[in-house]
């Protein structure tokens, strides 16, 4: 049983053992129906504490077993609500009813095969049962499924013409996939028959909200607020209408309200937080979003919100740098734990581009950069904090620099008398767009946040320079258009939808030159880090994308220096084409890169890589000596144990990783760890569209 099962159960124990004087002189039938009245009004604590009380006595009620699975279910503990039916299914085995939410329940554990079985089973006896065309079509929204799901709520709504769930779903898969006059029809249905049901106006106003239409939004959501006053998620969505609205007065002062009620409420925080900002009253959201963070410091979109703003605006000394910063020590810290280098690689960087001065971080990080071979750029690691933290440089440290410093003095930098830090390695331009397309109903503003975000994880990759419009487009032609101005390579839209549980990044690249789309991918996580894994697998994909190239800083005779190193994964024997300067361009569709085979002058081979440049041997194209410096360097190929990941799985996650056709040539993933899978298996977590959690919650 986890942490939160024990919790509520713990919870509902006091409550009973507080209360249960209380009842000690009701009849069972009087506290069931008082259980009722409780669920009736969506109190599901005070109902499921009745309904303990109801089956403490009789242990044989099973309609107080499966209520009190309902509740458990509509709190999402869905492990409690499983153990709870299978109590009402002892005495009441072929109830349809204890069957369906059965099969809700394992929809909700992940558990399709099992959930569909249950479904299918019920309608075998029972075609007309709605219910269980509910099941079936949240199954076939789970599947991507949309017009599969779409007949099945139009099965249950012509068996019940009236049905609420049927018309409210309907309404709401309509909206999801863009058929408003559908989407319409439905709703006008809804509200024609349940008008002045809170839920209903809840749901009408995230349909007009979806299509951008704030002033519907902020009408219906209001009515659903006048019906029911303490409708907390009604305030949160009123918060995020009145924000796209540019309200931002209106939505600090509702985000006080819903904090006076609840303080634990981190929406409210990060909502306040982002209308603070959007007002310039920067000191004052940046302390908003800390103390949201340290109610909630799983909230990762507060958290690089906070972060992008925190890096431009504190100082350096700035006490909050490091105790924020301390976050992503502790992470990188359980990265190191589980042997996942990459992730801890990438939570020192997160550290250092909060907190440069943090000499912890970057020992930690240096150390990490040591163990694969890197050691020029160990050296200087250690002499940043050498020069900016003395105080924290040991006789041990002292000794280590002076020994790198020997040693590192035959370096091909040192030979060609290069400083390698210093070169330009921008090779590719590549412009993140997104629009206000609302998917997220946690998180205001979220795919603004997530594009910036985006944009961010690319900081430690120096040869990309990726760059975010910070106002939303209003269609891909505003983007391709802005993207083929400015000569980006590539450019991206995306967009953020999120529940509580889970969140998923959805992305297609096009290529800056012709518009042409290269690929549309979906990013999905659950669990703890979820937004930053998506980010990474987000980064991790368009490198792989990317052809490795360069230029040639230098020659003599048939030797030539390339300015790519280890820092690339390059290895001796790696093989390059040398193309003339300016000649080579990205290919018209696809990934890849094109240029005249009039324009090839060359060919090289690795003798020698460095950390950052290379010796190579020159091969001559043609008769004539066509090479010359700053030619481009194009990868053809790696050697074969490079490309099928080294024995030390050592390569780079932070570096374009395809040939010149834009294959990868490293298979480097961001792939879950042993603890991350078999949380994973656990909650047999499936991807769940958006809506999901909406459609869930409707009864």
């Amino acid at each position: 049983m986890n942490k939160k099962v024990r919790f509520f159960c713990v919870l509902l124990l006091l409550n009973f053992v507080s209360q249960g004087f209380c009842n000690s002189k009701k009849t069972v039938k009087q506290i069931f129906d008082e259980a009722v009245e409780f669920q009736q009004e969506e109190n599901w604590y005070s109902a499921a504490q009745n309904y303990l009380e109801v089956v403490n006595i009789n242990p044989a009620f099973s309609d107080a077993w499966f209520n009190l699975a309902k509740c458990s279910y509509k709190l999402e503990e869905f492990d409690l609500a499983l153990n709870y039916l299978q109590n009402a299914e002892k005495y009441e085995k072929n109830n349809s009813n204890i069957q369906n939410l059965k099969g809700m329940i394992l929809l909700a554990l992940g558990k399709k095969k099992e959930a569909s079985d249950v479904f299918n089973e019920i309608l075998k006896k029972f075609p007309n049962d709605v219910d269980a065309h509910f099941g079936i079509a949240e199954i076939e929204l789970y599947n991507g499924k949309f017009t599969g799901a779409e007949l099945e709520y139009a099965e249950a709504l012509k068996r019940q013409p009236t049905n609420r769930k049927a018309l409210l779903s309907l309404a709401l898969v309509s909206a999801e996939t863009g058929n408003t006059e559908l989407s319409d029809k439905y709703l006008r249905q809804a509200l024609q028959y349940y008008s002045g049901e809170s839920e209903v106006h809840y749901i009408a106003a995230v349909i007009y909200l979806m299509r951008n239409d704030y002033k519907n939004a902020e009408l219906q959501i209001r009515i659903a607020i006048e019906v029911k006053s303490d409708f907390e998620k009604a305030y949160e969505l009123l918060s995020q209408i009145l924000y796209m609205q540019e309200k931002y007065n209106d939505v600090i002062d509702i985000s006080d309200y819903l904090i006076s009620r609840n303080r634990n409420n981190s929406n409210a925080w990060y909502t306040k937080g982002i209308a603070q900002n959007k007002l310039g009253l920067i000191e004052e959201s940046i302390d908003t979003w800390a103390t949201g963070l340290s109610l909630n410091p799983q909230d990762e979109i507060m958290r690089f919100a906070m972060e992008l703003e925190l890096r431009d605006f504190l100082p350096l000394e700035d006490f909050r740098r490091a105790k924020l910063a301390s976050f992503h020590i502790e992470n990188a810290k359980q990265y190191e734990s589980r042997y996942d280098n990459s992730g801890a690689v990438y939570e020192y960087q997160r550290t250092l581009l909060l907190d440069p001065l943090n000499a912890n971080a970057r020992f930690a990080y240096a150390n990490m950069l040591e163990l694969n071979g890197m050691y020029e750029l160990y050296l200087e690691q250690l002499k940043f904090i050498q020069e900016n933290t003395p105080e924290k440089i040991t006789k041990t440290v002292s000794d280590k620099i002076e020994a790198y410093e020997s040693l590192l003095n035959n370096t091909l930098a040192k030979k060609w008398k290069v400083d390698s830090f210093y070169l330009d390695k921008t090779r590719w331009n590549i412009a993140i767009f997104y629009t206000d397309e609302t998917k997220s109903f946690a998180h205001s503003d979220a795919n603004r946040i997530a594009a910036l975000a985006a944009s961010d994880v690319f900081s430690g990759v120096a040869i990309t320079s990726v760059k975010t419009q910070v106002t939303p487009i209003s269609s891909y032609s505003e983007a391709f258009r802005n993207a083929r101005n400015n000569k980006y390579d590539y450019f991206v839209i995306l967009g953020l939808s999120e529940s509580d549980e889970d969140v998923t990044l959805k992305t297609k690249m096009y290529s800056g030159r012709t518009g042409t789309e290269i690929a549309s991918e979906n990013f999905y996580s659950t669990g703890n880090n979820k937004f930053s894994t998506v980010l990474r697998r987000f980064r991790n994909s368009v490198l792989e994308k990317l052809t490795v190239k360069g230029k040639i800083l230098n020659r003599n005779g048939k030797q030539i220096l390339v300015d790519l190193g280890k820092s690339e994964n390059i290895v001796k024997d790696a093989e390059f084409k040398i193309i003339k300067k300016g000649s080579i361009k990205t290919a018209d569709s696809g990934v890849g890169l094109i240029y005249k085979d009039s324009d090839v002058v060359g060919s090289l081979k690795i003798t020698n890589a460095g950390e950052e440049i290379s010796e190579a041997e020159l091969t001559k194209h043609g008769f004539y000596d066509r090479v010359n410096i700053n030619d481009e360097v194009i990868l053809v190929s790696l050697p074969d144990t490079v490309a099928k990941n080294d024995a030390n799985g050592n390569v780079i996650d932070t570096v374009p990783q395809a040939n010149e056709e834009g294959e990868p040539v490293v298979q480097n993933d961001v792939e879950e760890t042993e603890g991350e899978r078999l949380v994973s298996e656990i909650k047999n977590a499936v991807e769940q569209p958006s809506i999901i959690q909406l459609l869930r919650n409707i009864y």
